[in-house]
C-alpha cells in the first residue's frame, strides 16, 4: 500500500470553492482501481489549508492515479487557481499492508 498525504496552503478564501471544484476530481480518484481512500480536511486553525490523504493498492496504482486524465488536468490547471504556494507531500510505502490498523492504547 502506498500513503500519502498533500497539504495545500490555498488562496485567502477560496477552501470552499476548491472543495466543490475538485468533486469531480475525488469522485474520479475514489473510482480508480486499487485507490482505497481519498478524502479532504480543513485545518481547524487555518481555514485556507486543506490536507489531503489518500492511499493506493501500491505503487502501480498510484502511478496510474498521477497518469489519469483527471489527475493531469487538476494539475494543469483546475485546481491551480486556488492554491497559494506548491503544496507538501508526504509519500509513504507500505508495501506489507493492506490498510488501517486498529489503534492499540484504546
Amino acid at each position: 500500500m502506498i500513503y500519502i498525504t498533500v497539504k495545500k496552503k490555498l488562496k485567502p478564501g477560496t477552501a470552499d470553492a476548491y472543495l466543490a471544484a475538485s468533486q469531480t476530481y475525488t469522485d474520479a480518484t475514489r473510482a480508480e482501481p486499487g485507490n482505497k481512500f481519498y478524502e479532504h480536511y480543513r485545518s481547524v486553525d487555518d481555514p485556507d489549508t486543506i490536507l489531503t490523504i489518500e492511499a493506493f493498492d501500491d505503487a502501480a496504482a498510484g502511478e496510474a492515479h498521477v497518469n489519469s486524465e483527471h489527475f493531469q488536468q487538476g494539475v494543469d490547471g483546475s485546481a491551480k487557481q486556488y492554491i497559494a504556494e506548491r503544496p507538501d507531500i508526504l509519500y509513504i510505502d507500505l508495501p506489507d499492508r493492506e490498510g488501517w490498523d486498529k489503534m492499540s492504547e484504546f
